[in-house]
């Protein structure tokens, strides 16, 4: 039962620090865009909002947001996490390592860096709200298109990640290194 444990442990860890990053990294760019557009944030609060997650609490009330400013503001951090996903995707066969803990949080990485972002916005701010999504009511526009964009890359990148995931294994079935990428 104690290896079990440590087993599984093994598997999770890599997974909780890739989340805990992604979500540093994801609110620490509104905070940073919000800075850029001249925005007062009253408060940081990371992972203290009742679901784990960290939210930038603005000065400006949501009834009031008005104006493409809060696109960027509201967007930059999934455009930002999503390209970070990318750059692990695409360098992950040269920075795969003999170290499978190593591993493991190299292919967690890319997962939630890749797919939590397009899962937010297509899916989870249908049922958990979504100030993110209905960033665009500050320009009039619908949140569906959006919702819809977001499920596509969400498709995209899950392929990705299958993909990733089949040469990765078939990969330490060999032994060796990753082949190079086709």
């Amino acid at each position: 039962m104690l290896e079990d444990l440590k087993r599984r442990l093994y598997l999770f860890i890599p997974a909780i620090v890739a989340v805990l990053l992604h979500n540093a990294i994801h609110e620490s760019v509104h905070h940073l865009a919000a800075r850029l557009w001249g925005e007062g944030v009253l408060e940081f609060r990371f992972l203290t909002n009742g679901w784990g997650t960290s939210q930038v609490i603005y000065a400006t009330p949501v009834a009031e947001r008005v104006g493409p400013q809060w696109l960027a503001i509201a967007w930059s951090p999934a455009v930002v996490t999503v390209l970070i996903g990318y750059a692990i995707y695409l360098n992950w066969r040269r920075w795969w390592s003999h170290r499978r803990w190593a591993n493991l949080l190299l292919w967690y990485g890319g997962l939630v860096f890749l797919c939590l972002d397009p899962l937010y916005f297509g899916i989870l701010s249908l049922v958990v709200g979504g100030t993110d999504v209905d960033a665009v009511a500050a320009v009039g526009w619908s949140p569906w298109p959006v919702r819809l964009v977001a499920l596509a890359i969400l498709a995209g990148n899950a392929r990705l990640m299958v993909r990733w995931w089949k040469e990765a294994r078939a990969r330490s079935e060999r032994g060796g290194q990753p082949e190079a990428q086709l």
